[in-house]
């Protein structure tokens, strides 16, 4: 039996252009890798780059010998999934920390700073989140949970907890309804 981490993102659907970029996205644009950089060159991270950084991303997790499975990517949500195999026994807090030290060295290189402008560019109006973040409450009141009247995307990714799915099978159908 090996142990597995489910490791997965979320950027959001395309929705709408906000060009004017805050200072610390423009810090973090301007301390971004070649890769980046590359990517980011024209002004704009369409899906595809998003796309590509993650790959990258990966391939980069793989060269430090750790064993990614069951990577998908979801254009139409600009969201992406994997899981990370650990061995048969459960990893100690130093094999954890060094995995998180790949990790984060990796995502670094080639995807946060793609993520976060993909994420500023393509960020819902305001009406727009309000509207997605009620048709997933809603969703999740059918579904059994009790979800506060004006509650966050993280108050209901808290009620849910273990049911993760649910959360996410809400919140993908409200997107839905949105487009």
């Amino acid at each position: 039996m090996a142990f597995v981490l489910v490791v997965a993102a979320c950027s959001g659907t395309p929705a709408t252009t906000n060009t004017e970029i805050p200072a610390w996205l423009e810090t973090m644009v301007g301390s971004a890798s070649e890769f980046q950089k590359e990517i980011l060159s024209d002004g704009e991270v369409t899906i595809v780059e998003l796309e590509k950084a993650a790959l990258a991303t990966v391939q980069c997790l793989e060269e430090n010998g750790v064993v990614v499975s069951d990577f998908s990517f979801d254009s139409e949500n600009a969201e992406w999934g994997m899981s990370i195999v650990l061995g048969v026994e459960v990893p100690d807090d130093a094999e954890m920390n060094s995995l998180d030290a790949i990790q984060a060295e990796c995502e670094g290189e080639f995807l946060i700073v793609v993520w976060n402008v993909f994420g500023f560019q393509n960020q819902p109006t305001p009406e727009e989140l309000s509207l997605e973040l009620a048709r997933t409450a809603q969703c999740l009141r059918e579904k059994g949970f009790e979800v506060p009247e004006g509650a966050t995307r993280e108050v209901m990714q808290n009620l849910a907890g273990s049911s993760r799915r649910a959360y996410g099978e809400c919140r993908q159908l409200a997107q839905e309804q949105g487009s």
